[in-house]
């Protein structure tokens, strides 16, 4: 892990993460009129992770985030990387406008770029990135519910309970995690309170192990 790194990380999502975090994509914009973005996000009466994000296609501006983009960790990780730039592999090529390619899957190179700047394996950056299998999320929301009462599972009827914490028809409706709570548990990792292994449901909390 690159604790430095992951302090560059989360001052970045600490400083703009209530107009640009948003876990449901790695780059795009909020599916909300310009107007309404303007008047309940960038004054503060709607944080941006409450609302749906498009993907973006592909970045032709100079700057990854611009003033309406949004992202998610490893969004703003590859951000925080190439000092707010655009990287070469998500901007569109002749090649590309000429056959209208629409959506491509960027989701390796963000993680691939993500993990190198913050020193995680691929399957430490699984278990932060997403909302399903084995995700930091999941494991959180069934095990310290008290300190994270916003986060939801998409399915709101689930009786946890009867279920495993990494059971795999489960997922974290991105909308509950904003960057406070994205914050919070990033510094956790970096603190080593939280420890994410590399093997599929390798994670640990240290204040848990104690009891």
């Amino acid at each position: 892990m690159n604790k430095d790194n992951f302090k560059k990380l989360i001052d970045a999502i600490n400083f703009d993460g209530k107009t640009k975090f948003n876990m449901a994509c790695f780059i795009g914009k909020l599916q909300i009129d310009a107007n309404e973005f303007k008047s309940d996000i960038i004054n503060g009466k709607h944080l941006a992770s409450e609302f749906s994000a498009k993907p973006s296609d592909w970045v032709e501006t100079t700057n990854l985030f611009n003033c309406q983009s949004v992202g998610c960790i490893a969004g703003f990780a590859t951000a925080v990387a190439n000092d707010w730039k655009t990287p070469d592999w998500i901007k569109p090529t002749v090649h590309d406008k000429q056959l209208f390619l629409g959506y491509q899957n960027w989701a390796p190179d963000f993680e691939a770029e993500s993990n190198e700047f913050l020193g995680l394996t691929v399957g430490q950056g699984k278990k932060l990135y997403y909302n399903t299998d084995d995700c930091i999320w999941k494991y959180l929301k069934y095990y310290e519910s008290h300190r994270y009462p916003n986060l939801e599972y998409t399915d709101k009827e689930i009786e946890q309970e009867f279920i495993e914490w990494d059971d795999n028809d489960i997922e974290i409706d991105f909308g509950t995690i904003d960057y406070i709570t994205a914050v919070n548990v990033l510094t956790r990792i970096m603190n080593e309170e939280i420890i994410l292994g590399d093997e599929y449901g390798d994670i640990e909390i240290l204040e848990l192990a104690k009891q």
